[in-house]
């Protein structure tokens, strides 16, 4: 009602309480089935795999450390269980220890089961550097003290989960893990170069297993280390060899095969390598490079083009830029009835993702070898291991191989001939070193008694001093670190790499 002054009186206040009790009622519920639904906790973890690993990321991958009481996947059962009991032995020890986290992509996709045998290789090699470290009588002569823990990072699947993977490892630095390193990182992308950034800029340091790609090292900003020789020392051996081959034969013919994807810091880095290492020493190239982008569908149809033009081309070698995957890729396009032009591919030590290595893709790797032969494709790679390696560059006395191999026949089984053909990877030998160079670092860091205060930053002292004269004597060769901390002039090995499955070295190769 209105009255004569145009007032209109107030309408009593609504009574709002059971309304807004019961919209709190019902946000707090869908807030519950919310996170139900994702499986967060309060502190936005996924769903617990096992104590602090937790589901995360849109795959719900198993992220975070294990001290080896859980795998991450099935095939790692039985390595990982090795690291569990020698863990709980130096906890049990009652000995001062420190800890080194081996950290992988330890998430793969459907299909990969190369990748997870060279995991698994790698792995068993970083537990034998544990056992030799942590055991005077099997020939480590590196004292004991402190012992090594050994825990098991996953950065994801391609190392996309490397944020929380990395804050994991910072916490325990500062914890009673006592992590006073990093080593492993596994392929080359992305998520690698910015776990190895973070881990920098928090002054823990690290040694690389695998992984090869030039950006990582830096020389103002010391922290990363590696065993591998970087992509441009393996380029300029690659250089190197297709020089001499083009001095020793008259007329002979090198075109380039390169991936465009310039998220994956690996092939591009290959590639650039290689253009300048060429460009210095007078390699001769064909044409312009030959390129496919791995980063979108339709690879298949575009090595399809690429292999017409190569046989087009005729070159005697071609250097390939790419992952092993894509190098499967080619030799399956080189293997139709209307190619079959012979030639010879160059790459880097990604090759060895052309293989599979499961039992269950038997049937698979059975057909890609048929398609191998057919191809009259000969590949030959840059290999940062090999058994052969080590009986070239030390004298017979000095080489560390064989009490390598006697004590993975102890701990594994085998054959000294059956393990000397599972190292022909060069996985098990580089997971060795990563975590052995880490090793003398924290020993020397402990000083004479082995009583001294070990950290991150101790740790990072001596592992600049790993140089010169102060070489380790790893299983890939002598390892004397530069300032930027890649190997310095570090040889390889130039393995070919046979249908059969097997990795025939060939000669010593140096950048």
């Amino acid at each position: 009602m209105v009255d004569e002054r145009g007032f209109t009186p107030r309408r009593p206040r609504p009574r709002r309480w059971p309304w807004a009790l019961l919209s709190a009622v019902v946000l707090g519920a869908g807030v519950w089935l919310l996170v139900s639904l994702l499986g967060e906790d309060g502190d936005g973890h996924g769903k617990e795999c096992a104590p602090g690993i937790y589901e995360t990321g849109p795959r719900k991958e198993c992220v975070g450390v294990s001290d080896g009481s859980f795998p991450f996947d099935d095939s790692l059962k039985d390595v990982m269980g090795k690291i569990e009991k020698e863990n709980a032995r130096v906890e049990e020890s009652g000995k001062k220890y420190v800890s080194v986290v081996y950290v992988e992509p330890l998430t793969t996709a459907p299909g990969e089961e190369e990748t997870k045998y060279g995991l698994r290789a790698e792995l068993l090699g970083a537990y034998l550097a544990q056992r030799r470290l942590n055991d005077p009588d099997l020939g480590g002569g590196r004292g004991d003290l402190p012992q090594i823990r050994l825990l098991v990072g996953n950065l994801g699947l391609r190392s996309e989960q490397w944020k929380p993977l990395t804050e994991d490892v910072i916490a325990r630095s500062k914890g009673a893990d006592h992590v006073v390193a990093v080593a492993g990182f596994g392929q080359s992308r992305g998520g690698t170069g910015k776990a190895v950034s973070e881990l920098r800029r928090k002054g823990i340091p690290m040694m690389g297993a695998t992984v090869t790609a030039d950006g990582l090292a830096d020389t103002a900003d010391p922290g990363f280390f590696r065993v591998s020789a970087p992509n441009r020392d393996q380029a300029s051996g690659a250089v190197n060899y297709l020089r001499e081959q083009q001095k020793k034969h008259r007329g002979y013919k090198v075109a380039v095969i390169r991936d465009r994807n310039t998220d994956d810091i690996y092939n591009t880095s290959l590639y650039r390598s290689f253009q300048t290492a060429a460009q210095t020493r007078g390699l001769k190239l064909e044409g312009v490079p030959l390129e496919f982008l791995s980063s979108t569908d339709g690879v298949s149809n575009a090595f399809s083009s690429v292999a017409d033009k190569v046989c087009a081309l005729k070159p005697d070698a071609v250097f390939f830029a790419g992952r092993g995957l894509n190098t499967r890729n080619f030799i399956n396009s080189m293997s139709a009835p209307d190619r079959r032009c012979t030639v010879t591919l160059l790459t880097g030590d990604d090759a060895l993702g052309a293989y599979y290595g499961a039992k269950e893709s038997e049937a698979r790797r059975a057909r890609f070898r048929t398609e191998w032969q057919d191809s009259r494709v000969t590949v030959l790679y840059t290999a940062l291991g090999h058994p052969a390696l080590a009986g070239e560059l030390y004298a017979k006395e000095n080489d560390p191989l064989p009490d390598f191999v006697e004590l993975y026949r102890a701990e594994f089984g085998g054959s000294a001939q059956a393990v000397n053909k599972a190292l022909e990877d060069g996985q098990s030998v580089l997971g060795h070193d990563a975590v052995w160079s880490l090793g003398i670092a924290v020993r020397a860091a402990a000083g004479p008694d082995g009583k001294g205060q070990v950290n991150p930053g101790a740790t990072l002292q001596m592992l600049l001093q790993l140089g010169g004269s102060e070489a380790v004597s790893g299983l890939s060769g002598p390892l004397s670190f530069g300032s930027d901390g890649n190997p310095d002039g570090k040889p390889m090995a130039l393995v070919r790499m046979e249908p059969s499955g097997t990795y025939t070295f060939r000669q010593v190769l140096r950048p």
